[in-house]
C-alpha cells in the first residue's frame, strides 16, 4: 500500500514515521516510482529533512525520493537517556534502508550525512546502488574546523532554548558554517520548517541540544579505505565551500575507484540550499549513468 501511494509524484512531501532501534524516526516522502530507483537524502549535523525541499522534486522523475531525519533532529524522536553520536546515527540509517525500505538505494548525503553514509557504503555495499557525497570530506573537515566544533560542543547541550516569538527564533537562526546564497525570506522559511510552537506559546527548534555531544572518538567508528569503495560514487563540492577544500575533494576523488567529481557553481558548503537545480542535475546525470551501466550488463 505504501509503495502504491509513493508512486504518485508530489512537489510537496508527505511526512511519515517508522520505528527503528526503538525510536520513532521521521522521513519525508516526495513519491516517485520505486520500481526505477529509491533515492535516500540524508541531511547534515543540526539540520533536518526539509534541507532538501528545493532539490528533491527535481529527482522524482528518477524514482521514489525520501529524506531521513536523524534521531534528535527534525521530527524524529529524542532518545532518553540521550544517546547520540556517529555509531547510533549509522545504525539508524542502516536500519531505515535495510528494515524499512528493503531495497537497494541511491544514497545521497550532505556534510555529516555524507560522512556517515560513507560508512554504510563501505560496510554494506549490498544495500547501495549508488552513492553521492555532497561537500563531505572523507575523514572530516579541516583540523582547525574540527577543533572549533569540539570547543563549541563543550559549551552546548543542556535544556533546549526557547523564544518568545517566531520572529525572535528566526533572528537567532544561523547556518553553520556561514556562507550561503539564501534570501532572508528563504532563511526564515527554513528556520520555521525546523521549529515548533510549544504548548506555552513560545517557540523552539526541533533539535535536541544533546545531539551535539558525540561520545565516540573518530577512531571508534573507523576510517574508511576509499580504495575499497565498491558502489558507483559521485563526489560533489560547492565551489565556494570553506569546509571541503579543493585539495580534499581531489584526494577523495583520486582514491575512490571509478568515482565522478562535480563542482557546483554559486554554492558554498550548503550545496542543496545554494544551488538545488544544478545539484539535482548532477545527481540526475549520475543516476542515468547507473542505468546505462545496468543496461550494458
Amino acid at each position: 500500500m505504501e509503495q502504491a501511494q509513493a508512486a504518485t509524484v508530489r512537489t510537496e512531501p508527505t511526512s511519515r514515521f517508522v520505528t527503528i532501534n526503538g525510536l520513532r524516526l521521521h522521513y519525508l516522502d516526495w513519491g516517485g516510482d520505486p520500481s526505477r530507483h529509491t533515492i535516500v537524502l540524508v541531511h547534515g549535523g543540526t539540520a533536518h529533512a526539509h534541507w532538501w525541499d528545493a532539490m528533491a522534486p527535481w529527482l522524482v522523475e528518477y524514482g521514489r525520493v525520501v529524506a531521513f531525519d536523524f534521531r534528535g533532529h527534525g521530527r524524529s524522536e529524542w532518545p532518553r537517556p540521550a544517546h547520540y553520536g556517529p555509531v547510533a546515527h549509522i545504525d539508524d540509517l542502516r536500519g531505515f534502508i535495510a528494515q524499512h525500505l528493503r531495497t537497494r538505494v541511491v544514497l545521497i548525503g550532505h556534510s555529516m550525512g555524507g560522512e556517515l553514509s560513507l560508512r554504510i557504503v563501505a560496510r554494506n555495499p549490498e544495500l547501495i546502488e549508488g552513492f553521492v557525497s555532497i561537500d563531505a570530506p572523507a575523514g572530516g573537515p579541516p583540523l582547525l574546523t574540527r577543533l572549533r566544533w569540539r570547543w563549541k560542543r563543550r559549551r552546548q547541550g543542556g535544556p533546549r532554548p526557547d523564544f518568545a516569538s517566531a520572529e525572535e527564533l528566526i533572528k537567532r537562526f544561523r547556518l553553520s558554517p556561514p556562507g550561503h546564497n539564501l534570501t532572508g525570506q528563504q532563511l526564515a522559511a527554513l528556520a520555521l520548517k525546523g521549529a515548533e510552537q510549544l504548548p506555552n506559546g513560545r517557540w523552539a527548534f526541533r533539535f535536541d541540544p544533546e545531539a551535539r555531544a558525540w561520545p565516540h572518538k573518530r577512531s571508534d567508528w573507523g576510517r574508511v579505505a576509499l580504495r575499497k569503495i565498491a558502489p558507483p560514487t559521485l563526489i560533489i563540492r560547492g565551489r565556494h565551500s570553506a569546509l571541503m577544500t579543493p585539495s580534499a575533494a581531489r584526494r577523495m576523488y583520486r582514491k575512490t575507484p571509478g568515482a565522478r567529481f562535480v563542482e557546483i557553481p554559486d554554492a558554498h558548503h550548503h550545496v542543496p540550499l545554494d544551488n538545488p537545480i544544478a545539484t539535482a542535475a548532477a545527481v540526475g546525470e549520475f543516476i542515468e549513468s547507473l542505468e546505462r551501466r545496468a543496461d550494458a550488463r
